[in-house]
């Protein structure tokens, strides 16, 4: 549904989904809050910011046609939702004014009521009501370290905390012990982010992502379990919101796994998961070239990735596999792009997957940079890395799976 009036001299277009409601303020302004009223994304004087349920703010430009990117302060965060707000409360002045017309009217008066409900709950939405939200978040989740860009909208759900594994030298995501919740923790959790998310779940409710990293790795009684507590929690038993969530509800889970590990599970248990719901497994295979993975600390090596994509897919499941640009720099360059190549055509990917090139970023207070250091690496120029990226791309056996970029940089949950 989408309206459009103005007063005096300024024109405003409302856009009502079934997810969200966007304004847009003359043609300077466009602020998307979801059904809740939680400030989702904010465009102003040439810059996109995105506000994450954890309370930081992506602000993204181009200059000099280069894509820009910083996280506000806190203090800049505070006001820019405060902007945004007021905004909101404007309009509503200004749909109650004498003067207010109407360019394209709604078709009966519960449309205005439906879009006037989440315009007032965005206007209380103001830095204070944020930090509580905030707060509120992190009482529910674990800090959120990654999700494949596919999943940046899911109803993420954490069956554990931190990563099996953690040895990779480039990776700062994960710093909590790694833990499975027992099922009547990972119920409660469900629970709580449902009735946190209340009308926001409609936002998210394309996909349910199982986290944290390596949820997968679970052994699989317990997978199973937990994902039959999914479906029962997500099916709206128990509460009228979540039958809400029902009439709603997710299509199908996602989730990480490593390679090495994924090769405990056969194809059997895959097809077992898949009949539970389950859609895509995400593979960070970083690289295919062995000597590299070691050099990193990544466990296992291209055969385990290999292997484990291959049972995966013969269950009936996508993958989506995750290839690190730039890792090695120029002394594993030839080997990881020659190397990668291959490992991703043994994988045979096909129709509904998806292969993710990311330019590795060089995390300070990870032993990457100091290893890179030790051993005189040199780090792939921008356009190297492009060279290596279309080196990849061009010379795989797609078969209808797509190749996409992914930057680390612009996640936001």
């Amino acid at each position: 549904m989408i309206l459009r009036g103005r007063r005096r001299d300024t024109a405003y277009t409302l856009s009502l989904k079934t997810d969200s409601l966007s304004v847009a303020i003359n043609i300077n302004t466009v602020s998307v809050y979801d059904r809740a009223g939680r400030l989702y994304s904010l465009y102003k004087e040439g810059r996109h910011h995105r506000r994450s349920l954890s309370g930081q703010a992506l602000q993204k430009w181009t200059e000099a046609d280069r894509r820009q990117r910083r996280w506000l302060a806190q203090t800049a965060a505070d006001q820019l939702i405060d902007t945004a707000a007021d905004q909101l409360r404007r309009l509503l002045d200004a749909l109650s004014a004498p003067d207010w017309q109407w360019l394209t009217p709604p078709d009966h008066p519960a449309q205005l009521r439906e879009v006037i409900t989440v315009i007032e709950r965005g206007a209380r939405f103001d830095c204070a009501a944020a930090r509580l939200d905030a707060a509120r978040f992190a009482e529910v989740y674990s800090p959120i370290g990654m999700l494949p860009p596919d999943q940046y909208l899911a109803l993420v759900l954490q069956a554990t905390d931190g990563c099996s594994f953690n040895t990779c030298t480039f990776c700062d995501l994960y710093h909590q012990a790694f833990r499975v919740k027992t099922p009547a923790e990972f119920r409660q959790h469900i629970r709580q982010a449902l009735d946190y998310l209340g009308d926001s779940i409609l936002l998210r409710q394309r996909s349910i992502f199982l986290g944290a990293a390596n949820a997968l790795a679970i052994p699989m009684a317990r997978l199973v379990s937990m994902l039959a507590i999914i479906r029962e929690e997500c099916g709206g038993k128990h509460s009228e919101r979540r039958e809400a969530a029902s009439r709603n509800a997710p299509r199908g889970v996602y989730a990480f796994l490593d390679a090495f590990t994924g090769t405990r599970k056969s194809v059997e248990d895959y097809r077992a998961l898949a009949d539970l719901g389950l859609k895509r497994v995400y593979i960070g295979l970083e690289s295919g070239h062995d000597p590299l993975l070691q050099f990193v600390q990544k466990p296992g090596q291209a055969a385990d990735a290999i292997a484990t994509v291959r049972a995966i897919k013969a269950a009936g499941l996508n993958v989506g596999v995750i290839v690190l640009i730039g890792l090695g720099g120029d002394r594993f360059a030839a080997g990881h792009t020659r190397d990668t190549i291959a490992a991703l055509n043994q994988m045979q990917p096909g129709d509904g997957d998806l292969i993710y090139c990311s330019d590795l970023v060089e995390e300070a207070g990870t032993l990457y940079p100091q290893l890179a250091a030790q051993h005189d690496l040199r780090a792939l120029s921008a356009t190297e890395r492009a060279a290596q990226r279309a080196a990849i791309h061009s010379r795989l056996n797609l078969n209808g799976a797509k190749v996409s970029n992914y930057d680390v940089r612009e996640f936001v949950y």
